[in-house]
């Protein structure tokens, strides 16, 4: 029984010594590794301070000493909180290297606004499928840059979308990852499409990490915007504003519904009133024109009538008015016929324009008619002085009888009184 064992107890080592052996270290070695352009030593004293908050650049000079395949190259830091999220790492390869040969591997390594300020170690490690790893430490100072401040978030409300003409709300997050406070630090927000801004200021940011300050924002979009999306940018400045930092976002502009589109509805509507007057030879006739500015600014209309050689034209009040959005307003073209003005339709134009574009030309008709002769007027008005000669004469005529009609009696008293006596 214990030969058994001892047969057994002697498998096991050689087995294990035969796992051993099947892994070979790796036949490349470290040449020389730099982090943004300064060689580094393996585990030396010395550390390389490196400020959070930016990207690194590390090269490193392998050369292997016999044929290798399939070598991966990692380099990384350790023991950052938020690793799983953000790693702190780069990684190149697999790829094959040929003996007595020296490649440079380029990786980019970013830092963390989150790192704490502390004490790290840049680990660079080849490996390939059955070799031994090769790994060395460098040492690195994780700093925290003297002046940092940092947009960590902005909320916009409404959220998603705002109607034009309507406030937009943003709330903006600032956190002061430098060592030193801030003070006035300004915070501006702009939609540069749009020509609107606004700007407040953050009396002060303590030192402390991760020191947070909230500020509120608001400005109002144009009424009448065009919808679509625009980038709104939201922009921070702090250590007398030599340092800045800039986030954009989008926020979905809708239409303003009291902001018909020109394609939707006229800006102007012009209403004739009458186009045709039936007048005689030395009469008038008016045509009323009425004209509506729907549009969303205020605009001057002018009405031009062609000259005409049979009659007077003018416009009432004027030929050029301003009429403000919404507003209506009646202009009266005003003909007056000469007396010799040929009988029958004649026929003129009138043209509404607005800031030298004609908006539309209308043709008016007036309907000439012969006026009365002179004889038969003459003939009426010798008539009409003998109606009324007769009519003084019958006055006359009845005011003398009746003041006839009074006398008498009076005369028979007298009468009568003489004979008594």
């Amino acid at each position: 029984m214990k030969a058994v064992n001892v047969i057994l107890l002697a498998m096991l080592i050689i087995i294990a010594m035969a796992g051993v052996a099947s892994a070979a270290p790796m036949p490349v070695v470290i040449d020389e590794v730099q982090v943004d352009d300064v060689a580094l030593s393996p585990d030396h004293t010395t550390r390389l301070d490196v400020e959070r908050g930016q990207t690194v650049e590390v090269e490193v000079l392998v050369t292997a000493t016999e044929d290798v395949d399939d070598v991966e190259a990692e380099v990384f830091l350790s023991g950052f909180e938020y690793n799983s999220w953000e790693r702190a790492g780069d990684i190149v390869g697999p790829k094959n290297l040929d003996a007595n040969t020296q490649y440079k591997l380029e990786f980019k390594i970013p830092i963390s606004d989150e790192f704490e300020e502390d004490d790290y170690k840049l680990r660079v490690l080849l490996t390939n499928r059955n070799n031994e790893e090769v790994i060395q430490n460098y040492n690195l100072k994780i700093d925290v840059p003297r002046h940092k401040v940092r947009i960590d978030d902005v909320v916009f409300y409404p959220e998603n979308s705002v109607k034009a003409g309507s406030a937009l709300l943003a709330t903006v997050r600032i956190e002061n990852k430098g060592e030193m406070q801030e003070d006035d630090v300004r915070v501006k927000m702009t939609i540069p499409n749009l020509g609107v801004s606004a700007t407040e200021y953050i009396n002060e940011i303590e030192d402390e990490d991760d020191e947070e300050e909230t500020e509120e924002l608001f400005l109002r979009i144009p009424q009448c915007a065009e919808p679509g999306l625009y980038d709104v940018e939201v922009t921070v400045s702090f250590s007398e504003n030599h340092f800045s930092e800039k986030i954009t976002k989008t926020i979905q502009v809708t239409e303003n519904p009291l902001c018909a589109k020109e394609d939707d509805a006229p800006k102007t509507t012009i209403t004739i009133g009458s186009q045709m007057e039936s007048f005689e030879q030395g009469g008038s006739a008016i045509y009323p024109i009425t004209i509506t500015n729907s549009g969303r600014e205020s605009k001057s209309y002018t009405v031009t009538v062609d000259a005409q050689d049979w009659a007077d034209v003018r416009m009432s009040p004027s030929s050029t008015i301003v009429l403000g959005s919404g507003k209506t307003q009646t202009m009266y073209v005003f003909v007056d016929a000469d007396k010799k003005a040929p009988q029958g339709a004649q026929v003129f134009t009138a043209a509404i324009s607005s800031s030298g574009e004609q908006l539309e030309q209308v043709a008016l008709t007036a309907n000439i008619t012969k006026a009365p002769s002179n004889a038969l007027k003459i003939v009426l008005e010798v008539v009409l002085i003998l109606l009324v000669v007769l009519l003084v004469i019958i006055g006359l005529i009845i005011g003398f009888t009746k003041l006839r009609g009074n006398s008498e009696p009076e005369i028979e008293d007298d009468f009568q009184t003489e004979a008594y006596y």
